[in-house]
């Protein structure tokens, strides 16, 4: 489907996966199909993501972090190229604020704008 270290338009990445274009986690029926990241927003990327406290983060982290499955996970590299870095699969996921807050470093969201943290796995 997507070769590893390969840069795919995001036009593409929604033709094969489906979904919102924008999202970064873009769903389809009910499941999240990829993860679309930005180092910016999430520096830890791919093995953490970050899930802010707007409505539409808070409803694909959740649906994300219940979902079985991997996933194919991108890291955006500018002028709309996203980088493949392999498929994925959630390995832990947490809410509470002292939990999330370790994780906002060096991102660019104040802790207390982070709703969830999802650890991922390559699967």
């Amino acid at each position: 489907m997507f070769e590893m270290g390969k840069d795919y338009a995001r036009e593409y990445i929604h033709v094969v996966c489906g979904g919102n274009k924008q999202a970064f986690l873009p769903t389809k029926q009910g499941r999240v199909v990829a993860a679309c990241l930005r180092q910016d927003l999430n520096p830890q990327a791919p093995e953490v993501v970050l899930c802010n406290s707007t409505a539409s983060a808070r409803a694909a982290g959740r649906t994300l972090s219940k979902q079985e499955g991997k996933i194919p996970v991108f890291i955006e590299q500018g002028a709309g190229k996203l980088r493949f870095v392999g498929e994925y699969s959630v390995a832990e996921s947490f809410t509470t604020p002292l939990d999330c807050a370790p994780y906002a470093k060096d991102s660019s969201f104040r802790p207390q704008q982070i709703s969830r943290v999802i650890k991922l796995k390559r699967s």
